[in-house]
């Protein structure tokens, strides 16, 4: 079994749920899920929130070491997996932080939004491949099972040839709409050759070298295999669900609302039928993705290159709000400094 730190014991790493909720969605509840991996150490600067975390977690593992900072967790446990749950700007910091450790971990599951400018997250990518150090980005809502699963049949040919996938999302480019990026590309293809996208640029007060993060209202995404790719505002039901157009039928997909799927004369698929699986924590499905590659099986999804391209989607879709113009990929302009603070 796979041991488990946590930096940063804020909303995501284990407050947005507690020890009782059968999916929650965070990863120490994913943990503690989990038959793969188990938690073995946090650590967080805030002795008021590391009490908090205490107050809701401290009994579900009793015999967890606590540290109050990076450097002290490391040199005190060498954990398989490190989750870095701080907020967004302090990312590339502290992820480049325990890639440099004299302990690092085997792998490390970084929240969204990775890095705050693309020159930052090619120095990540460069850091952690000299280091033989696999970054997972936590797109969380791709390890639903039951999008999982569409994803399986779809790629099985329920609905034929994918031709157009449309997400349905809002907010920020890189904090929030990013979720459905990673979606649309989970059923279109990590293939992306130009962007194009409108959105609002706020009037925010920001740290000095930061620019505020624009709110994003649509991008078209130019897939190098042909299919057409969408985000959209919230649709009929919310946001973080996709739309899968084939030439044989369609198909919805997403964490909140259940699958649906019809035939090329519009007659609904029987996905009863079809084994689609009961919901987990997607944290518990990415932990154990992540324990298996460490065993020696495939990479988990939303890995290294995965997630260098969702990344650069979402700054060449602020990079097109900014000049109004289609952004070929790679994207050029990678000082852009945005502040992604989800």
């Amino acid at each position: 079994m796979h041991t488990v730190g946590v930096i940063g014991l804020g909303n995501i790493a284990a407050m947005y749920s507690t020890p009782d909720n059968a999916a929650p969605y965070c990863h120490v509840g994913g943990v503690r899920h989990s038959k793969h991996v188990r938690l073995d150490c946090v650590c967080d600067l805030s002795k008021e929130v590391t009490q908090k975390f205490r107050d809701r977690w401290g009994s579900s593992f009793p015999e967890l070491h606590y540290a109050e900072s990076v450097d002290a967790m490391l040199a005190a446990r060498r954990p398989d997996i490190v989750a870095v749950c701080v907020r967004g700007p302090h990312h590339f910091a502290v992820t480049t932080q325990v890639l440099n450790h004299a302990n690092p971990p085997r792998a490390i599951f970084l929240e969204k939004p990775p890095t705050c400018s693309l020159q930052e997250m090619d120095q990540l990518l460069a850091l952690s491949k000299s280091k033989r150090i696999p970054i997972v980005v936590s797109y969380s809502r791709h390890w639903s099972p039951k999008v999982m699963r569409m994803k399986e049949l779809i790629d099985q040919g329920l609905i034929g040839k994918v031709q157009r996938v449309v997400g349905y999302v809002h907010n920020t480019f890189l904090s929030f709409a990013s979720h459905t990026t990673d979606q649309v590309c989970q059923f279109a293809g990590y293939c992306p050759t130009a962007v194009f996208a409108r959105g609002v640029v706020p009037k925010a007060e920001v740290p000095p070298g930061f620019e505020p993060e624009p709110e994003m209202r649509s991008m078209v995404i130019e897939m190098a295999n042909g299919v057409t790719a969408i985000q959209s505002g919230d649709g009929e039901y919310g946001g973080f669900y996709v739309d899968v157009f084939g030439d044989k039928g369609y198909a919805r997909a997403g964490i909140y609302l259940p699958p649906y799927a019809r035939d090329k004369e519009g007659k609904a698929i029987d996905l009863n039928a079809l084994g689609f699986p009961p919901e987990i924590s997607v944290f518990t499905v990415a932990y154990d993705q992540i324990a298996r590659h460490l065993d020696g099986g495939p990479p988990p999804d939303c890995c290294d290159d995965q997630w260098a391209i969702v990344h650069e989607i979402g700054c060449a879709g602020i990079e097109s709000v900014h000049t109004g113009n289609r952004i070929t990929l790679p994207n050029r302009a990678r000082t852009r400094k945005v502040f992604a603070n989800g």
